[in-house]
């Protein structure tokens, strides 16, 4: 039976950090645009950033400050549970995350470079 995508174990700057079941990423590279013309539709390519979307489960020890946009570029590292590891040399976090007192917090990455491991 083929398995699927179940777990991702999420590390920012070394830190293992807990997080809901929801991860989501996209790796960076070339996306399409729409262009409208009179009778068609075209099309023209941009650069796609990757980005990463996480809700952090905060215990003990953590702090806003982890996952501060000032402390700039770091390491995040995705491992699945299918044996894929993804090492982003380059990640920043987009803006400061909003804690709430049910225990998340929610956070966006965004990367240009990656390594993925099998």
């Amino acid at each position: 039976m083929a398995q699927t995508l179940g777990i991702i174990r999420l590390f920012w700057r070394g830190k293992l950090y807990d997080t809901q079941k929801g991860v989501k990423f996209r790796l960076p590279g070339v996306k399409n645009d729409d262009v409208a013309g009179n009778f068609r539709t075209l099309r023209s390519t941009q650069y796609q950033v990757g980005q990463v979307q996480a809700t952090i489960i905060p215990i003990t020890g953590s702090s806003p400050t982890d996952f501060s946009p000032a402390l700039g570029e770091g390491e995040l590292q995705l491992q699945s549970d299918l044996g894929k590891v993804w090492v982003i040399s380059d990640a920043y976090v987009r803006e400061i995350p909003e804690w709430s007192d049910d225990g998340k917090a929610a956070v966006t990455w965004s990367f240009n470079t990656y390594q993925e491991i099998s």
